[in-house]
């Protein structure tokens, strides 16, 4: 397993040729230094007195602050209906080759009341050309269930197994042809799976998975195409992991990454596991619980572990909120640099429940997947419902809707008033900049190039820079006319800016 210690040295290699301000990663935390009253600097260790010092920041980040920006909703675009089926989770979305594929699971009204119910679902296909207007194929590849086009991909009696709930598909890209799709999900592991189990993986055992006779485990699958499912023959861990699962493989750390359900004092929390191989995983690390910063009475339920479209190193999680004393969910936003270390953003859910009578008027549950959608926005699906959590449902339950964000704005580096700050030293291909931000019409960013010296780039100073004023999803940045940043190809870029009553998404340099 590749280790996840990177980022101690500069210059940092920008893969993915974009500064989107997730978190503090490229901004630099600014140097410090200690001198006398005529400003010779003085050794820290000495033996010998020293007069009055004088304290010296260099390029401290004044002013700014990170903000999670809230989602916008549409009306719903998949309906349980359609189905006579029952949603509580928002499915896996991924958009390939233009058309938005989808996988949603539904618990079928001819299981429900039975034993072990919600541990037999199935998955429905759906595709899309716009992410609005959805499309079922009639597939007949599994005994039709519920009402509409039989587009069933995974259910009975195929998973009659292990079964499945909480199911998330992902494509993997470094797999053979075979197994480019991938799902995993929450299965019922009869005696004989799970003594067999015990005995090659005494270690690996979450307590409370374990029943008298059965156990619970996660399970999994994989497709060539994403709807001839073969599932495989043992459990990949047993644990008690009743969510919706994720799952991805992880081209830097070369590995599987799952985030699913975790237990904590008795706590619901969400948990890390990583696998060479897509066949057996360890126990979990939990990666995020309910802190002193929460109420007593929350918890973590869902992770909708996700990227931001089009890139690698930017990992985000729409971790959701189950508020007990009103059975309320709601979900945040986190980040992290590297699919292992996450920061939570501060501040209110990024998406919530409806007002009462409306269809998302109890749940807003995201689903697994954020997309680029048509019209200068990102999104991802969320199950949204009527009546809350753990009221009583009756099918068919549950639609899916968008919350979405105009492009790179999923959070913002603010200047209320004024702030400054400059960027690490960044190895880039581009000798452009590119910018997605919003200012007051009182208000202005500004940028420097950075030279060797630590000096401004003679031309490139804020002096030089046209002014940067408006609501702009792209814009270039000049210097009296000019857009070459002005230094080598061959020699890391460091920025400066300036920011007055404005917002700052991204720094694309092209």
């Amino acid at each position: 397993m590749k280790s996840h210690m990177h980022g101690i040295s500069t210059p940092f290699d920008l893969h993915d040729g974009i500064v989107y301000f997730h978190d503090w990663r490229y901004v630099s935390h600014g140097g410090y230094g200690w001198h006398d009253t005529e400003g010779q600097g003085v050794s820290m260790f000495g033996a010998e007195p020293h007069g009055r010092m004088i304290h010296s920041p260099q390029d401290t980040p004044v002013g700014i602050e990170l903000v999670a920006k809230p989602a916008e909703k549409t009306g719903p675009v998949v309906d349980s209906a359609l189905f006579d089926d029952l949603f509580i989770y928002g499915g896996s979305l991924v958009h390939d080759e233009g058309v938005y594929r989808l996988w949603i699971e539904g618990w079928g009204k001819e299981r429900l009341g039975k034993p072990h119910a919600d541990l037999y679902n199935h998955l429905r296909y759906l595709e899309s050309d716009d992410g609005m207007t959805w499309r079922a194929p009639e597939l007949n590849l599994l005994p039709p269930a519920g009402k509409g086009p039989n587009n069933l991909v995974y259910g009975l009696p195929l998973n009659e197994r292990f079964g499945a709930h909480g199911i998330g598909v992902f494509k993997d890209p470094s797999a053979p042809a075979a197994e480019r799709y991938k799902l995993i999900g929450l299965g019922l592991i009869g005696r004989e799976d799970k003594e067999e189990y015990l005995r090659n993986y005494p270690d690996a055992v979450d307590p409370i998975s374990l029943g008298k006779d059965t156990a619970h485990g996660l399970v999994g699958a994989v497709s060539p195409d994403g709807l001839r499912w073969t599932p495989l023959p043992e459990p990949l861990l047993l644990q008690n992991s009743d969510t919706h699962n994720a799952c991805e493989y992880d081209p830097v750390r070369g590995a599987y990454v799952a985030y699913v359900r975790t237990w904590l004092f008795m706590r619901r929390t969400i948990g890390r596991t990583e696998s060479a191989d897509f066949r057996h995983f360890p126990l979990p690390e939990e990666t995020f619980w309910p802190g002193p910063a929460m109420a007593p009475y929350d918890l973590w339920y869902v992770n909708a572990k996700t990227k931001m479209p089009g890139t690698r190193d930017y990992h985000l999680m729409f971790p959701m909120r189950w508020r007990m004393t009103n059975d309320e969910f709601s979900f945040h936003l986190a980040t992290s640099p590297d699919n292992v270390v996450w920061s939570l953003l501060p501040g209110d859910p990024v998406c919530g429940p409806g007002a009462p009578g409306e269809w998302d008027g109890g749940t807003t549950a995201p689903g697994l997947g954020m997309v680029e959608l048509p019209g200068e926005r990102i999104g991802l699906l969320y199950c949204g419902t009527a009546t809350p959590h753990k009221h009583p449902r009756r099918v068919p339950y549950g639609k899916l809707g968008w919350a979405t964000w105009k492009k790179g704005r999923l959070v913002a580096l603010r200047a209320a008033e004024y702030g400054e700050f400059r960027l690490q030293p960044l190895t880039v291909a581009g000798r452009t900049v590119h910018l997605n931000f919003i200012s007051s019409l009182g208000g202005l960013v500004q940028v420097e190039v950075v030279g060797a010296d630590g000096a401004p780039v003679p031309g490139r100073s804020f002096a030089d820079c046209d002014p940067l004023i408006g609501d702009e999803l792209d814009r270039e940045v000049t210097w009296k006319g000019q857009s070459n940043i002005g230094i080598s190809e061959a020699a890391p870029v460091e920025l400066r800016f300036r920011l007055r009553s404005a917002e700052l998404y991204s720094v694309r340099f092209v």
